[in-house]
């Protein structure tokens, strides 16, 4: 059976001071004006002359944008055509994947309707699907090694042209 709650009863432990607390207010503001007291007075600084800026001509600036700008041009433009050889090769690839791929599942299906012995037929099934997976593996290997050489490729002038000194 569940025993009733006992109420809790409040103890006297605080004692009521018979001294008034002083104002919050008034003890900061006594310890502000003392503090503000102790602080001397203090000197303005002076500061001191800015070296001179010696003006470059517009031509200097105008012939470095420009070397700058021939710069950039040259290596987006040789980026674009790395790009493009890269894509190029890996579509290839990738065509060529799917052809033999597809070649490789015909010859599969091609041995398993053929009219043979059981045995036979799932021993040629078997080594028909060994053979187009390692096959479809090492060609999906060669795809992403083109894939990753192509985005290589295809950053090394950028960053050539950012790394360049006078940059």
């Amino acid at each position: 059976m569940a025993e009733a709650k006992k109420p809790r009863v409040k103890s006297a432990t605080k004692a009521v001071s018979p001294e008034p607390k002083a104002d919050l207010i008034e003890l900061a503001a006594v310890r502000a004006a003392t503090v503000l007291e102790a602080v001397p007075a203090a000197k303005p600084v002076t500061q001191a002359k800015a070296p001179e800026v010696k003006p470059v001509a517009p031509e200097a600036l105008f012939s470095s944008a420009k070397k700058q700008s021939d710069a950039f041009r040259q290596a987006v433009g040789e980026a674009v055509t790395a790009s493009a050889q890269g894509a190029l090769e890996v579509n290839g690839k990738i065509i060529g994947a799917l052809t033999v791929q597809s070649s490789a599942a015909l010859d599969l299906w091609r041995s398993a309707i053929s009219p043979a012995p059981l045995p036979e037929v799932l021993k040629a099934h078997s080594q028909a699907t060994r053979q187009a997976y390692e096959a479809a593996s090492a060609q999906w290997k060669d795809v992403a090694e083109s894939t990753a050489l192509w985005f290589t490729k295809s950053l090394e002038p950028l960053q050539s042209a950012f790394q360049r000194p006078g940059r």
